[in-house]
């Protein structure tokens, strides 16, 4: 269980990621008055939706024939309306497990795509759900697969002192986010850290649940994998608890505690501290699943800066690596990064090893070497 302070911090970092979020708790724990809270703490309104009193057309959008001839539109809730109108803010599904896999279905659509009826919610809105165990809840469901997998699973257990603390403030008052804004290196080093984490066990990549008690909870898959990529890079490197939390609650506890465990032994450099200064990195004696990750986040910042200095910069690493004997990691990593290639942008004269290779590929044309 994570405690206040963390819970927190993950609720926030997800937010960031755009990554949504499942708060699992016992009834009566409080999910409800943290997430009003949150919202109230950031000045924006927070909307709870109860499934279970919905219909599944009403999830999707009540069909209507457009009068001036548009065809057949979804009317969106009220509710939904009211976030597009206020261009932020918190989307509680609330006892989510006492939704039928009806409604589910439906449901997906406003989790993963933001979509309400016709209505596309903004950025800013936030979307957050809470549900007791299928045990303890009335007429529970588990949650469909699918639904799942769509969220970070937080388990939420305050302390008597949290909950005090919750009464005397009227759940005004919350501990601060550690959350941070992600910058474009520290997006490359999660991304390339997940990605050299599935290199090395290729088995966890997708793993769906084989088992009743297994289909509702966080497992490994390609999405869930991306989602992780994309939310460590709202937390710090050294905040153990947070990285822990958004591991196991996104991948499930089997493969998260496993990536937390490679991640700290990994201990992969900055990608812009080994574009800058390939020779930091011992190619030749360094273990295969760092050398793929290093370049993979070498890699994946030239493409996200997507100039042609970062591009040219970019295969400097590649070229100690093949010079150290790695060459099919540095291959590798051409093949990607030339597909990224910048318009007008060539390949730097040292590195017309790689050309051969890429123009078996179909990614060199004669006027990019």
């Amino acid at each position: 269980m994570a405690d206040m302070n963390t819970t927190v911090t993950v609720l926030d970092a997800c937010g960031m990621a755009k990554v949504p979020a499942l708060l699992l708790s016992r009834p009566g724990s409080g999910k409800s008055s943290l997430i009003r809270g949150l919202a109230a703490a950031q000045a924006v309104p927070c909307e709870t939706v109860l499934g279970s009193q919905y219909e599944p057309a009403e999830i999707g959008g009540l069909p209507y024939l457009s009068p001036d001839g548009a065809g057949v539109q979804r009317e969106a809730p009220a509710w939904a309306k009211r976030l597009v109108a206020a261009g932020a803010g918190f989307v509680f599904l609330d006892e989510l497990t006492t939704v039928p896999d009806s409604v589910q279905g439906p449901m997906l659509t406003v989790v993963l795509d933001r979509v309400v009826g016709d209505l596309q919610l903004p950025e800013a809105v936030r979307i957050v759900a809470g549900a007791n165990p299928p045990d303890s809840a009335a007429g529970g469901y588990d949650l469909t697969p699918p639904m799942a997998n769509r969220f970070c699973h937080i388990n939420y257990e305050p302390t008597v002192e949290d909950w005090l603390h919750g009464m005397a403030t009227r759940w005004k008052s919350l501990p601060a986010s550690r959350a941070v804004v992600a910058s474009t290196e520290r997006t490359t080093a999660t991304v390339a850290a997940v990605s050299g984490f599935i290199h090395h066990r290729p088995d966890l990549w997708d793993k769906f649940p084989q088992t009743p008690e297994e289909s509702g909870r966080a497992y490994p898959s390609g999405r869930s994998w991306t989602m992780l990529g994309q939310v460590l890079a709202h937390v710090r490197a050294d905040d153990v608890a947070a990285i822990q939390a958004l591991a196991v609650g996104l991948v499930g506890e089997g493969a998260g505690m496993e990536f937390v465990q490679w991640l700290q032994h990994a201990d992969l450099p900055d990608p812009d501290a080994v574009t800058a200064d390939p020779s930091i990195v011992d190619w030749a004696n360094e273990r295969q699943d760092r050398v793929w990750a290093v370049l993979n986040g070498v890699v994946t910042l030239a493409a996200e800066r997507g100039t042609i200095e970062a591009f040219r910069k970019a295969w400097k690493p590649l070229g100690a690596a093949s010079d150290a004997g790695r060459t099919d990691f540095a291959a590798a990593a051409a093949r990607t990064l030339a597909t990224f290639r910048p318009p007008n942008a060539k390949i730097p004269a040292e590195m017309r090893k790689f050309e051969p290779l890429l123009k078996r590929a179909g990614l060199l044309s004669e006027d990019a070497a």
